[in-house]
């Protein structure tokens, strides 16, 4: 038999029991959910078309990007040829790298150092290179010009001169799949590029 004194423990016990109960009635399991087989074949179906599509797009502006960076280095060698032609009061020639294949090939700038017209790796001095073109940019050199024969030579007025002292002025015809680039060198020295096919942009 319990006595009075017992009582108040046995009161406080029963609330706790029922706390207990109804924390564990209201506890509810967490299931994760992932994707469906046919969830997953649509993603599959949608990203291949996504790619179909953007392929192509993606192939033309890598090619148009290398178009722009081959007519830029070009431009470029040609004014540090003329500025070079100036400061020095010599010759200089911006040359492709092997006659056979031309322009493709890619190009240097060099001074003229002993007057012979031509590369003397003793005596001349290379200012600058541009490594061989990519395989997707063709290059087509107005007939009849110095760009013809795998070559442009400034004097030492800045003036675009043949070996034999003619006017040496000329385009190259830079391109890819869709577009191409004028690259023009006019008698005065002076090298620009424009769009083939846009008005002034005639070869010369």
């Amino acid at each position: 038999m319990h006595g009075p004194q017992d009582r108040p423990l046995l009161a406080l016990k029963r609330p706790m029991r029922h706390a207990a109960t109804s924390i564990r009635t209201t506890v509810r399991p967490c299931r994760a959910r992932g994707f469906t087989l046919i969830e997953l074949l649509v993603t599959i179906a949608i990203a291949a078309v996504l790619m179909l599509v953007a392929a192509p797009n993606f192939v033309q502006f890598r090619r148009n990007a290398q178009l722009s960076d081959a007519v830029s280095n070009l431009i470029l060698s040609a004014g540090t040829a003329k500025s070079n032609a100036l400061k020095t009061g010599r010759n200089t020639f911006v040359q492709v790298n092997d006659t056979g294949v031309g322009w493709r090939s890619g190009w240097f700038v060099f001074v003229d150092n002993n007057w012979n017209n031509q590369y003397d790796i003793a005596s001349d001095t290379v200012v600058m290179r541009h490594d061989a073109l990519v395989a997707d940019i063709t290059v087509t050199p107005t007939a009849s010009t110095t760009f013809a024969d795998g070559y442009l030579m400034l004097n030492g007025n800045g003036f675009p001169k043949t070996k034999a002292g003619g006017i040496g002025n000329g385009t190259l015809t830079l391109s890819v799949t869709n577009k191409s680039s004028n690259v023009i060198m006019d008698t005065a020295g002076r090298v620009r590029s424009c769009k083939t096919g846009t008005t002034g942009c005639s070869a010369t």
